[in-house]
C-alpha cells in the first residue's frame, strides 16, 4: 500500500469516455494514481480535498469544463495553474488566450510520448 501513496496523482477532466480512457491508460503506465471527472464541479470538490501533481483539462466541454476549473483556480490556487495542462482541439486563438493561465497546452489529437513528456515537465515544476 506504501507504494501507491508515493505515486504521482493526476487529474484527469474530459467529457469524452474514450478521452478519458486512453488518457487515465497512459498515465497509469507512467506510474500515475489517476482521477477521472467528466464535470468541472466534480474536478473542484477533488482538488479542495486532494493534492494532485499535475492536472489534465479539456478545455470545451459543453459544462463546467477546463475553464471552470482553471477561473476558480485563479482566484483559490493560483499555484496550481502551474501544474495544469490544457488537452483541446481550440482554435489557435482560444490556444493563445488560455495558455497564459496554466503550465502547457497539448493539442487533440496527440502523441502519446507528447503527452506524458508535458505531463512529466509540469508534475516536477
Amino acid at each position: 500500500m506504501l507504494s501507491s501513496l508515493k505515486k504521482p496523482r493526476a487529474l484527469v477532466l474530459d467529457d469524452d469516455p474514450s478521452m478519458q480512457r486512453l488518457v487515465s491508460t497512459l498515465l497509469k503506465r507512467a506510474g500515475y494514481r489517476v482521477s477521472v471527472f467528466q464535470s468541472g464541479r466534480d474536478a473542484l470538490d477533488s482538488i479542495a480535498e486532494e493534492k494532485y501533481d499535475v492536472l489534465l483539462l479539456d478545455l470545451m466541454m459543453p459544462v463546467e469544463g477546463g475553464m471552470t476549473v482553471i477561473r476558480h483556480l485563479r482566484k483559490a490556487n493560483p499555484k496550481l495553474l502551474d501544474r495544469t495542462l490544457v488537452l483541446t482541439a481550440s482554435p489557435e486563438s482560444v490556444i493563445a488566450s488560455v495558455s497564459k493561465n496554466v503550465a502547457g497546452v497539448v493539442k487533440k489529437p496527440f502523441e502519446q510520448k507528447e503527452l506524458l513528456g508535458a505531463v512529466k515537465r509540469v508534475a516536477k515544476a
